[in-house]
């Protein structure tokens, strides 16, 4: 399955052979065919494991207990941990979705992101109603959160040296939270004249 994910990420899927895929791997076309059937099997063999990881990594990300600012840090951090594990799946991913059609067979990618962003819009939702988030659209703050998340793994797939990591990704999180506006100057009693 690595070879495979470095063939179809690099080269693309139809321009990818089973015959690079085995060489690459060290194994024969007949144990490829055996555990995968086709270089369509095992592109969805791929693709059906990273659904299971992701769903994993959800799981295991999300908190239960602690604040909304908690909960959301918490939740955002496992998600980019996750992918810190398996980038060359992401970019495989990046590269179908973005990349042309390719005649790779037909795949829900929408199924992750739609999952993130439950998750996180129930702890934003959650969040304004308890008074621990200030009122404001729970889509927007969604967004502007998984944009967030996103962001900073796209610049280190294309930028590892520019890459935020988990240190920088707390550090624009918590701008976020505390707000980019400076705070209102003071007012001072007008000063009374003699």
């Amino acid at each position: 399955m690595d070879a495979a994910i470095l063939l179809f990420t690099n080269r693309g899927y139809a321009a990818t052979s089973v015959r690079e895929i085995v060489e690459i791997a060290g194994v024969t076309k007949p144990a490829l065919y055996y555990h995968f059937d086709s270089k369509e099997g095992i592109y969805l063999a791929i693709l059906d494991e990273l659904v299971k990881v992701a769903d994993d990594g959800i799981a295991a990300s999300r908190i239960e207990t602690g604040s909304a600012r908690e909960r959301i840090e918490g939740f955002l951090l496992g998600i980019y941990g996750l992918f810190e594990k398996k980038k060359a799946w992401v970019r495989l991913i990046n590269a179908v979705f973005w990349g042309p059609a390719q005649g790779i067979p037909p795949f829900d990618f929408e199924t992750f992101h739609n999952k993130l962003q439950d998750v996180i819009s129930e702890i934003v939702t959650e969040g304004i109603a308890s008074g621990e988030l200030r009122e404001a659209e729970p889509g927007d703050v969604t967004l502007a959160l998984m944009g967030v998340l996103s962001f900073n793994m796209n610049l280190t797939l294309a930028h590892p040296e520019l890459g935020l990591g988990d240190e920088g990704l707390r550090r624009v999180l918590d701008l976020i939270f505390t707000g980019l506006a400076a705070p209102a100057p003071s007012l001072r009693p007008q000063e009374t004249s003699r």
